[in-house]
């Protein structure tokens, strides 16, 4: 980028990002794309002085190119894939998920750091206060490693990315509800997930369990009485087992929020394609 535009020529790059010709709008715009990851800082602060004028959709879509390209163009074919699929690998979308915030994810690492996990809860297991591995898996996360609620920062995006839950040890309900169901699946138990509205837990036997809680143990008079606290009729089905896609979008429709509080527009534009390609809106 060149850092030595006047003002008049900035405002002339400007007018022409407003013009309706496809053609002009698209040579500026790849001319904007050549200059490469250095102009993102100056692209950002000419996003302030266009809010809610033409030119703003043409420096979000180049910022988000520039930003995410590869890895935002990924998962939005998994997602559109995952729409049609009756299930799908949870530990792939939260991880390809993760791609798009952190270019530089080192997926392998991740799931290391979840095989790890599960195998610290087949040593606890049969241990004394552990008998079942879904006590010793609780005991590992929340005793352990000492994973926890965000209740100070709850709004706050990383405790949705999977990457960063497993190294800050803390998250929402959906994302520590994760790392059950992600372990579950490496010791072969059937953990399941339980949207609640507003508050995501798991299910096991017949038994559930509340991850953002130190994994408490929950029963359905207990679930009821959650759901009834946020004024929201409870229904039997409420207990059933969530599809991935539910999962998916939870953690989806939570980044929305963080970034609609923020008001970070090329953040919730990303979401909002998201959440459309999995048809979750």
């Amino acid at each position: 980028m060149n850092h030595y535009l006047t003002e008049s020529q900035k405002n002339s790059l400007f007018r022409l990002l407003s013009d309706d010709d496809p053609a002009t709008l698209s040579l500026v715009k790849q001319q904007l794309l050549e200059q490469g990851e250095g102009a993102i800082p100056e692209l950002e602060n000419w996003l302030k002085e266009v809010r809610g004028s033409p030119p703003e959709r043409h420096l979000l879509e180049v910022l988000e190119r520039l930003k995410h390209g590869h890895f935002h163009e990924e998962f939005l074919a998994f997602c559109e894939r995952a729409s049609h699929a009756a299930d799908f690998d949870l530990e792939d979308a939260s991880l390809l998920l993760a791609s798009t915030e952190y270019a530089a994810t080192d997926m392998a690492r991740y799931r290391g750091m979840l095989d790890d996990l599960a195998e610290e809860v087949r040593a606890q297991t049969g241990r004394e206060g552990n008998p079942s591995e879904i006590r010793a898996l609780s005991f590992v996360l929340h005793e352990k490693h000492r994973f926890r609620g965000n209740r100070d920062r709850y709004y706050e995006a990383e405790n949705t990315y999977l990457n960063r839950v497993l190294e800050r040890k803390v998250g929402v309900p959906i994302t520590l509800s994760l790392l059950y169901l992600l372990l579950g699946k490496r010791l072969h138990l059937e953990i399941r997930g339980v949207a609640l509205p507003g508050h995501f837990i798991v299910g096991w036997q017949d038994k559930f369990f509340d991850p953002f809680n130190h994994g408490r143990l929950l029963n359905e008079a207990a679930c009821k009485q959650m759901v009834e606290s946020r004024d929201q009729e409870f229904r039997p089905e409420h207990l059933n087992p969530a599809s991935s896609q539910q999962v998916l979008s939870r953690m989806l429709m939570n980044l929305t929020r963080v970034y609609e509080i923020e008001e970070d527009r090329p953040r919730l534009s990303r979401m909002r394609k998201y959440l459309q390609s999995l048809g979750a809106v």
